[in-house]
This record gives C-alpha cells, sequence and structure tokens, in this order.
C-alpha cells in the first residue's frame, strides 16, 4: 500500500469511526500499514471492541480493495437469479470452484485468502461456506453443516463455493429452483461433502431473512429436495424467512413418559398447584397424542393423596415404580426406563406443563427420521420468557440456546424456533428411542443430580445420531420448583473429565449472545 493511499485511509476512517478508534486511524499513515497491511490488520483483532472491528473492515475495503477471483482455483460471481444465468456460468467456467456472492454479500480479504487455502489441492469437497460479518461490524459464526437445519434456515451466508464438478455431474442448475439455486445444491450435498470455514469469508446477511417471493421459492425448493429424498413433510413459510417444517409419523408408535416425582406442591400465578398431577393431566387431557404410558418414579415420601390423584387422571395407563433410596434423577430415571413397555420415552421432570397440544407428537415425528436420536422442546419460564431451546457447550460448561429471551426482546423468537440441529438438549423434556436409551447405557450414575442430560447427549452423538430441539413445540417448566437446582463444582468437575474439549466450543448455536 502506498502513503498516499495510507494517508487518504486514515482521513476517512476518522470520520467515519467513535473517537475512541481515532488513535489507530491516526496510525494510517505511519509506516506500518503502508508496508504491513496485515500485520496492521492482526494489531486491530488484538485490540477488539466494535470500533476496531469496524476499522478492519474498513481497511479491507478502502485500502486492500475487494478481492477478486483466483485464477487458478476459483471464479467469484452473483448468486445466479435463475438457471439459464447460472448454467450460462457454468458452461464457461474454467476453475475447479465457483465463489457466488449472496444477498448483495462481498467477498473479504481474509475470506479470499482462507478459501486459496482450503481449496488447493481440494477436489472431494461439493460446498465450502464460514463466517460472516454484520453491516454493523460483529462477526456472526456460522453452525456446522445440518441439513434438518438448512430445510428451516437458510444459513450458508453471504459467501458459498460450489464444486463445478459436482454442478455439471447434478446437470447444472434447475429451473424449477430458480431464486433459491444455492439453497437447492445444498439441500442435495451430502453432509460429508460439505465444509464450514471458521473464517469470515464476507460481509453480508448471515441468513437469508427475505419474505414473500423469495420465501415462498426456498419453500418449493425445500419441498421438491424433501419429495426427492422420500421424506413426508409439510413446509411452510414463517417470519424472517424461517421455514416450519413439520414431519409425518413414519409408523405408529407407542410412548412411555418418564416422571421422577416426589408429589411436591407449590404456587403458580397465584394457584397452588400439585406438579406431577397437572403434568399428566395437561398431556392426557390437552395432548394430541393418545397412546401414552405413564410411568412415574415416586419416592416413598410422596403422600398418597398424589398417588390416588395419579391413578384418578390416569387410570390404566399409569404405571408406579416406587423409590426408597436419596435423589438421584439419574437412578430414578433409569428405574423408570427400565419398568417401561413403550417404543420411546418421553424424559419428563414433573414440572413441565403442555403448552401447544401438537408437542409430543411433533416430537415423535421427528425423532423417527433416519439417523435423529435424541430430540428436544421449546420450554418456557413461568413468565414467559425462553429457558431452554437446546443445549449450548462453551467452555467447557453447558447453558441453554435462547435463555431469557422474552417474545419480541432483543431477537425475535422466530429466529430460533425452527427445527434445528443442536449440540444436545434438557432431559427436562426430551424423547428418545427405548433401544438407544439402552444402548448408551442411560443415565450415567455419574451425576446423580446435574450434567446427566449433557452426557447422555455426549453419548447419543458419540455413536453417530443427530440431536434435535423441535421450535414448534412448547411447554412451561417451573425449573426447580420441587428440587434444589444448586450445581457443585465437583459435577462440572467431573463433566469435563469424561468429555474435555468435546464440550469446549459448540458447533451448531450460531446465538451464543442469547444463551446462559
Amino acid at each position: 500500500m502506498g502513503a498516499e493511499a495510507a494517508e487518504r485511509f486514515g482521513r476517512s476512517t476518522a470520520r467515519a469511526v467513535p473517537s475512541r478508534a481515532r488513535s489507530l486511524a491516526r496510525a494510517a499513515s505511519h509506516r506500518l500499514i503502508a508496508s504491513r497491511p496485515g500485520r496492521f490488520l492482526r494489531r486491530l483483532e488484538r485490540r477488539g471492541g466494535r470500533e476496531a472491528i469496524r476499522l478492519r473492515s474498513r481497511l479491507e475495503h478502502v485500502v486492500l480493495g475487494r478481492p477478486g477471483s483466483n485464477r487458478r482455483l476459483y471464479e467469484v460471481v452473483p448468486e445466479p437469479a435463475d438457471a439459464s444465468s447460472g448454467n450460462a456460468l457454468l458452461a464457461r467456467a474454467t476453475t475447479p470452484y465457483l465463489v457466488f456472492l449472496r444477498f448483495g454479500g462481498v467477498l473479504s480479504t481474509a475470506g479470499a485468502a482462507a478459501l486459496d487455502d482450503a481449496l488447493d489441492g481440494e477436489t472431494s469437497v461439493q460446498l465450502i461456506y464460514g463466517d460472516s460479518r454484520a453491516p454493523s461490524g460483529l462477526r456472526v459464526k456460522a453452525p456446522a453443516f445440518s441439513p434438518f437445519r438448512l430445510r428451516s434456515e437458510d444459513y450458508l451466508g453471504p459467501v458459498v463455493a460450489v464444486s463445478v464438478r459436482a454442478l455439471r455431474e447434478r446437470g447444472g442448475f434447475s429451473a424449477s429452483a430458480d431464486g433459491a439455486q444455492i439453497l437447492d445444491f445444498a439441500l442435495r450435498t451430502p453432509e460429508r461433502e460439505a465444509r464450514r470455514l471458521r473464517t469470515v469469508l464476507g460481509w453480508g446477511p448471515a441468513v437469508d431473512t427475505r419474505e414473500g417471493e423469495p420465501a415462498e421459492r426456498a419453500v418449493a425448493v425445500v419441498r421438491r429436495a424433501l419429495a426427492d429424498d422420500g421424506v413426508a413433510a409439510r413446509v411452510e413459510a414463517t417470519r424472517f424467512g424461517r421455514r416450519r417444517v413439520s414431519y409425518e409419523r413414519l409408523h405408529p408408535s407407542t410412548i412411555s413418559v418418564v416422571i421422577p416425582t416426589r408429589g411436591g406442591s407449590g404456587s403458580i400465578a397465584g394457584s397452588d398447584r400439585t406438579f406431577v398431577v397437572d403434568a399428566v393431566r395437561g398431556l392426557l387431557e390437552r395432548g394430541t397424542t393418545h397412546d401414552l404410558e405413564i410411568v412415574v418414579v415416586a419416592d416413598d415420601a410422596t403422600p398418597q393423596r398424589v398417588v390416588d390423584e395419579l391413578d384418578a387422571v390416569a387410570g390404566d395407563r399409569l404405571k408406579l415404580v416406587r423409590w426408597s433410596s436419596a435423589f438421584d434423577f439419574s437412578a430414578k430415571m433409569n428405574r423408570g426406563a427400565a419398568a417401561a413397555s413403550g417404543e420411546y420415552l418421553l424424559l419428563l421432570n414433573d414440572d413441565i406443563e403442555l403448552i401447544e397440544p401438537a408437542s409430543i407428537e411433533r416430537m415423535l415425528s421427528i425423532v423417527q427420521q433416519p439417523g435423529v436420536g435424541l430430540v428436544g422442546a421449546l420450554l418456557y419460564f413461568e413468565d414467559g420468557s425462553i429457558q431452554h431451546l437446546g443445549h449450548l457447550y462453551h467452555g467447557g460448561g453447558a447453558g441453554h440456546v435462547g435463555f431469557g429471551i422474552t417474545p419480541g426482546a432483543r431477537a425475535p423468537i422466530e429466529t430460533l424456533a425452527i427445527t434445528r440441529e443442536v449440540s444436545g438438549v434438557t432431559a427436562a423434556c426430551a424423547i428418545i428411542s427405548r433401544e438407544l436409551f439402552r444402548e448408551v447405557g442411560g443415565f450415567s450414575l455419574a451425576f446423580p443430580g446435574n450434567y446427566n442430560d449433557v452426557d447422555l447427549s455426549m453419548k447419543v452423538r458419540m455413536r453417530g445420531y443427530t440431536i434435535l430441539c423441535a421450535g414448534d413445540t412448547a411447554f412451561y417448566h417451573f425449573e426447580s420448583k420441587t428440587r434444589d437446582a444448586r450445581v457443585l463444582e465437583s459435577e462440572l468437575d467431573d463433566l469435563q473429565a469424561r468429555w474435555g474439549t468435546r464440550i469446549e466450543r459448540d458447533r451448531y448455536s450460531r446465538e451464543q449472545e442469547h444463551s446462559r
């Protein structure tokens, strides 16, 4: 970079960036930025903060210029509006990959360098995407490639590289996918042949949020892809470019609801409640799933009146299992699972209340899909804020995606409440096949109080199964109304000793700012 360009950058940035970063802008005339812009960029990254991020973005745009195509590896082109223009691009392509800019996105210098490294000598990967930077300058992390989530939202971001060979082998772009060509290609890409780069590839929207005609075209593409895969499901557009995918049951199945309890009571919204009785009543009287077996693992201390009420509500569906030892969530749930006769186990805390009548039916239809091992639900606190939309593993600990969000606050619920792949789900409300539960050894007795669901989720994943959170379900969770919710330091130590780096970074969450 020449001194004149560096000086021009310094003057323009000092006007555009808040005062806290102006000292950095003044450095633009220094020989470091003139002779070693890459080193200056790294220094900005270490400074951190929104102003430094914005300054870095401006530097790449104003001084370094927009990166172009690598004539040996890829050509940078806009996403084609229709099959005709896309196939014309494909016909004259001379590079192994085409890099598509989507939604008005821009390839960054760092993104171009990352693509150079990733694509050099690469022949097997069909699709590459990565992180993006929003107009505000904030980095948005892309989730790991997930066909299930892709059906509900296009999260591939503004820069996507596609294999020319794979495109040609599929016969090029399809006219039936006009307006959503890259989404159509991605939906038909095997998971093992897609790759996410942990690098900001460019600026632009991380998710396709378009509504109206673009959203309807995406719906049509997802419907066709599901039909071609032999998946029976209904697809409809929701808000912010998302889609609701309602899967159909693959076969009739029985469900055993396994609930541990000591018959606790409490006040909710000024009304006295016996939690386990109200939980069972809600499932049987308001739910749309009727083939339920109710397995209640009750402490000896459970009042007889609670047992009598359960018998009156559930009748012949009730299977009562007595528990005489000290509290141990894992052991109690394992005993209940052993007594269950259903093909699937709905793991349920006794302080759960059904909101959306079709929730269990929806969870069952998802867990029956090939490759799915465990499905969780959207849980609300008593005040209407979100408690859970899947686990989020970060820094060796576990939290909840969506924790504390209220409708309309911080982020629209529609951006999270979709059927999405997650690292794990809470055992307060989750469904798993009885066979798989036994295969993984049930809940580990090493975690009698906390993190037993994290451990179960990790065991399911280690066997190659997918874990999903069904965002179109809804339950209240009056969390810890019936037990001590304290987490012991030794419990976290045990979790980290068992799973180590696997819970250091979450592969599937993009919304780490909306979590606990």
